[in-house]
């Protein structure tokens, strides 16, 4: 019998390196993809805290410059996107020496939301 000379790869060698190209491939794209998709995410968490606190501290500075039986107002204005909820509502000083704890709730323009508790007081 002649041996044949070696020609080249064979088509099903091709096929199994084309798969194992493909099945790369997709993972590199998909790994990418969750990757974009959580730093999104964490974005959105960070900007909603960053609301929450500044909020917050606005909300003690505003109570600190209060008289008793007056109320203040808060100087911040949120972002474009994200809603402030106070519990209980309302802006009343409290008595002097006295401590109010308010609930803070912010919402952002995708639907988180935090919640953080604060105390304030008249000085």
């Amino acid at each position: 019998m002649r041996s044949r000379p070696d020609r080249g790869e064979t088509l099903v060698e091709i096929v199994i390196t084309v798969v194992i190209i493909g099945v790369a491939v997709t993972a590199l794209v998909s790994a990418l993809a969750t990757s974009a998709a959580a730093g999104g995410a964490h974005r959105t968490n960070v900007s909603t805290d960053t609301v929450m606190r500044n909020y917050a501290e606005a909300t003690k500075a505003a109570a600190q410059s209060c008289t008793v039986g007056g109320t203040y107002v808060i100087g911040y204005v949120p972002p474009t996107g994200y809603a402030v909820a106070v519990a209980p509502a309302g802006n009343r000083c409290p008595a002097v020496h006295a401590t109010t704890m308010l609930t803070l709730s912010v919402t952002g323009p995708t639907s988180v939301r935090q919640s953080m508790e604060i105390k304030v007081r008249t000085p």
